[in-house]
């Protein structure tokens, strides 16, 4: 069940866990997230020390990290989790980045030795154009809701909403009604047989941002549909299957 970790805490952010190249689960690995320098809503709010800076998983427990590269003069921050537990093999899995609490007297950064740390992202962009939602309202769910049109060259990014998907609580706990939140995503591009091909999506460059989820899709032969699907695992171990439809086709000469 989630929860906000900290009720004194203001700001929660998505952190992506890119974890498509991991397999053999379960397994642990570590994970550094480079804070973006140009991310102003954190910088003018967090303290110069970095104490109300914290880690959680997806359920808002705190998981062991640390602080590296610290310069607030400079903008610089670097977060290392250690030993996090990896949810299945070749996905996208989700933490969040707490922060804002001025009067934090309690600093929860360890101390230890990252190694082979995986890459942790933040996304600061917003969804643009091209929006999967809707979900649920066909008959079957994995129909594609909606379709987009591409050249083969092309690699566009589709914005899959997950607003209404994750249930909520029916009283609140801390003032929030949090109850379920995604745990891992895992992408696939399918032809008319049914078939997933990774050349089709880069699976690198899937994001996590506040009631989205961003998929890149590439490739594709010319005059040829596909299913882009996203498949959402929550924290109450349901399991989404949400699509739309690719159509690749080049444009004439000109």
């Amino acid at each position: 069940m989630s929860v906000w970790f900290d009720d004194n805490y203001i700001y929660r952010q998505p952190i992506t866990v890119d974890f498509s190249a991991v397999t053999g689960s379960p397994t642990t690995k570590d994970v550094r997230i480079e804070i973006p320098s140009d991310w102003d809503l954190f910088w003018d709010t967090v303290r110069s020390d970095f104490k109300d800076v914290v880690v959680t998983n997806e359920e808002g427990v705190v998981v062991t990290f640390q602080r590296t590269g610290a310069n607030y003069s400079n903008r610089e921050l670097k977060l290392e989790v250690d030993n996090l537990a990896v949810a299945d093999d070749n996905i996208v899995q989700q933490l969040f980045l707490f922060y804002g609490y001025a009067n934090e007297s309690v600093d929860r950064s360890g101390t230890f030795t990252a190694t082979t740390p995986q890459s942790g992202y933040i996304y600061l962009g917003a969804p643009l154009l091209k929006i999967v939602e809707g979900y649920g309202l066909v008959p079957t769910s994995n129909q594609p809701l909606q379709t987009f049109v591409k050249q083969t060259t092309e690699s566009i990014d589709i914005f899959f909403s997950i607003q209404g998907l994750l249930a909520s609580r029916t009283t609140e706990a801390n003032g929030r009604l949090l109850f379920e939140e995604i745990s891992f995503v895992k992408v696939k591009s399918l032809d008319s047989s049914g078939s997933d091909n990774v050349e089709r999506y880069a699976l690198t460059e899937t994001r996590f941002l506040q009631g989205y989820v961003k998929v890149r899709t590439k490739a594709g032969s010319n005059n040829t549909n596909y299913s882009l699907a996203l498949i959402v695992n929550t924290t109450q171990s349901q399991i989404y299957d949400i699509r739309c439809l690719i159509k690749v086709k080049d444009l004439l000469p000109s």
